[in-house]
């Protein structure tokens, strides 16, 4: 409800950029726990799902949180859908053990506030900077030296499979000698697509 005395378009703005804020500090304060901890907070994430489902549902409708042209709410199925396909989505690359826990939960969260529409530059997003997080982690030479032989234990797993074997198995929550905190992709990946989405880059 606008409160009174104020027009519609201040009031909107200062909600759109109180809920833009909210995200963002959400964001800082997973990122931080994971590269301290290596693991994403539940509460944190659940408690930023709610945010965003009482956001899409209650908010004056629009094109989406960082739309350009008509910012607003898309509405509480929208928001579901795009928490649900998230959701969906990287719990597949979680079942092939490439992928923790916290991770799908945080996508899923991410999917709330973009909406299913978006949810595809949001997954490009995230492993663009994904990309970057490994590329710059590869300096490293311990750490180039534990993500190949990572990779080497995936890919062997994966073949022996393919033939009817059993192969060795690797499971990123206690075998990584590297334990990549991948919420800093994921947290970098939401806020690049913000970014374009905002400036007009991407529609």
């Amino acid at each position: 409800m606008l409160a009174p005395g104020l027009p519609a378009e201040p009031m909107m703005q200062i909600a759109l950029w109180t809920i833009r804020a909210v995200l963002f500090l959400l964001l800082l304060a997973i990122c931080i726990h994971d590269f301290r901890a290596r693991r994403i907070p539940n509460d944190l994430v659940f408690a930023g799902l709610l945010i965003a489902l009482v956001w899409q549902s209650l908010a004056p409708a629009g094109a989406g949180l960082f739309d350009p042209h008509a910012p607003g709410a898309i509405g509480a199925a929208s928001a579901f859908a795009g928490a649900a396909a998230a959701f969906a989505a990287f719990l597949v690359l979680h079942l092939a053990r490439t992928m923790g826990a916290g991770d799908v939960k945080l996508m899923a969260m991410l999917g709330a506030f973009f909406g299913l529409h978006a949810l595809p530059a949001l997954i490009v997003s995230v492993f663009l900077c994904g990309g970057v997080l490994v590329t710059l982690r590869l300096f490293d030479g311990a750490r180039r030296r534990a993500v190949f032989a990572n990779l080497r234990v995936i890919l062997f797993g994966r073949l022996a499979a393919f033939v009817g074997g059993v192969g060795p198995q690797f499971d990123p929550r206690s075998d990584s000698a590297d334990r990549l905190p991948f919420a800093l992709a994921i947290c970098a990946g939401a806020l690049l697509l913000a970014a374009l989405l905002l400036s007009g880059v991407v529609a």
